[in-house]
């Protein structure tokens, strides 16, 4: 019974220590400054944050110790999987956040100088720029929501499996 209390005890250690990890790359991610503009342009930055890590290693080392305890189907073994794919989910979010950013940066840009050579009516441009920028919003928030319900879906998935062994 003992060592059941402290393999618990171990396991919302190691959800402390990944809860950490995780909001410092949720918060920080990486760091800016190991990235060049063309690195980040073709994304590498974005998807650097995608890139397993340490808060990954010890959310899975407290599942694994919260299952071999309290089972798979235990309310905080639960509570701890939905932890994860929150997470998950927030990094593909923040991911596709960064690339809505540069691709809507470098597409207005290009919008604001080149649209006035071919429209003489300055309201219409600016009509014509408003509603590219409107439509790539709604563009981007439906390819966002797709990319994080499939991301919630693989983990889900992952963890139900899991269960069924």
């Amino acid at each position: 019974m003992k060592d059941n209390e402290n393999t618990i005890k171990l396991a919302r250690e190691y959800k402390k220590v990944a809860e950490g990890y995780a909001r410092d790359k949720l918060v920080d991610g990486y760091n800016e400054d190991d990235y060049d503009v063309l690195q980040i342009f073709n994304q590498d930055a974005s998807l650097e944050i995608c890139k397993r890590g340490p808060a990954d290693y010890y959310y899975e080392k407290a599942y694994d110790l919260l299952c071999a305890c309290q089972g798979r189907n235990h309310p905080e073994t639960r509570q701890l999987v939905d932890e994860i794919i929150d997470y998950h989910v927030h990094i593909v979010q923040r991911m596709m956040q960064e690339n809505y950013t540069i691709v809507l940066t470098i597409v207005l840009l290009y919008l604001v100088l080149n649209l006035p050579e071919f429209i003489a009516d300055k309201s219409l441009c600016a009509f014509y720029i408003a509603a590219c920028q409107a439509a790539l919003t709604v563009f981007w928030y439906l390819e966002q929501t797709f990319m994080c319900y499939l991301e919630r879906r693989h983990y889900q998935r992952i963890y139900r499996n899991d269960s069924k062994q």
